[in-house]
């Protein structure tokens, strides 16, 4: 299974990426970006969370989720929730990570010393803010205060001063799982399985759980002092059994037009079936994947792009689980072949 997912996020008095510090400030994550007045290109500078938090959060869901599902292939550091991947020198091929490490597995590792490295099967962009919405910044002092055993402020130093800064804006966002990678080798001619099917489904069920905790908005620093004001007001996930391009940025203010132009063009000349899963897309955005005169239907066929509206975008993150374990159950006797045939390579390889 391929899932690329788009849409955006309102995010209210947040401070979710800082970038360090000058003086007492702990100032936010800023870039530049590119915005169009009047035709004219000017760089902005907007407030941002960049794709590397977005991506330890996932990871840290994920190990969360594999472990209530039962699974134990984890190494120390992935135990804990740290993206440390890896130090481990002992290991000297792809295959001994993977077999290991569902951690690795999913989420990649580079070992430098024996120069083997995995590419992360979940890919996330920068949070942007969404094209026409102005992006600022506010700064709010805070203060510690020290207080000695007989109740008075010991001078400056029992009253510390500190100043953060903090944002709103309704933000776009871009991530993908290429979850028909779990467990196989990434460099290998035939992306050789080195787990069971049970484990592989285990991995990527795991991986698609992880977006719930994520995309309510357990993501980010300073939650314990600003748990964000977060709900997801958009959402544009496709998936296929076969790989497919990304969708477009949801800070684009025409990401639904592109993005679905994209799959059904890719969808018609590679012949494969991709369905769309949408929550909070206007009806008139979705127009553009339907065939002419077609009636407005919940589900309806534009190409071989199927697209499929949902109430909540919980319940696009349940029939992304139900469609994977359909995937991997309609399978398993090819990956325990492959599977067989690994553990022979390595036993003669040993030898």
């Amino acid at each position: 299974m391929f899932v690329r997912l788009a849409g955006r996020v309102e995010v209210n008095a947040a401070s979710l990426n800082a970038q360090g510090t000058a003086g007492n400030l702990i100032e936010l994550t800023k870039v530049r970006v590119l915005r169009f007045d009047g035709g004219k290109p000017r760089l902005v500078e907007v407030p941002a969370v960049t794709g590397n938090t977005i991506k330890h959060w996932h990871f840290v869901h994920f190990v969360e989720a594999y472990k209530s599902l039962g699974g134990q292939n984890l190494c120390g550091f992935c135990k804990r929730g740290i993206g440390f991947r890896s130090p481990d020198r002992n290991k000297r091929s792809e295959q001994e990570f993977v077999s290991n490490c569902a951690g690795e597995d999913v989420h990649g590792f580079l070992q430098p010393e024996n120069q083997v490295r995995r590419e992360s099967l979940f890919k996330a962009s920068f949070l942007l803010p969404v094209e026409g919405i102005e992006a600022g910044f506010d700064t709010v002092t805070h203060n510690r205060v020290v207080v000695s055993e007989d109740g008075t402020i010991a001078g400056e130093a029992g009253m510390m001063l500190f100043k953060r800064q903090y944002s709103s804006s309704l933000y776009g966002f871009l991530m993908s799982l290429d979850l028909e990678y779990v467990g196989r080798l990434l460099y290998s001619p035939d992306h050789q399985e080195v787990i069971d099917n049970g484990e592989r489904v285990r991995r990527g069920k795991a991986a698609l759980l992880a977006l719930l905790p994520l995309l309510a908005g357990d993501v980010g620093a300073s939650r314990a002092r600003a748990l964000p004001a977060w709900r997801v007001r958009e959402l544009l996930v496709a998936w296929s059994g076969k790989p497919i391009p990304q969708l477009t940025h949801g800070s684009y203010s025409d990401y639904v037009d592109i993005s679905l132009s994209t799959l059904n063009e890719y969808s018609n000349l590679l012949n494969i079936n991709i369905e769309v899963l949408t929550f909070g897309i206007p009806e008139e955005k979705l127009k553009k994947a339907s065939k002419p005169g077609e009636s407005n239907e919940q589900s309806k066929q534009g190409g071989r792009v199927t697209i499929v509206r949902k109430d909540a975008w919980q319940e696009i993150v349940s029939h992304l689980v139900g469609e994977y374990e359909k995937l991997r159950r309609s399978r398993p006797e090819e990956a325990t072949s492959s599977v067989k045939s690994a553990v022979e390579s390595a036993g003669e390889g040993e030898g």
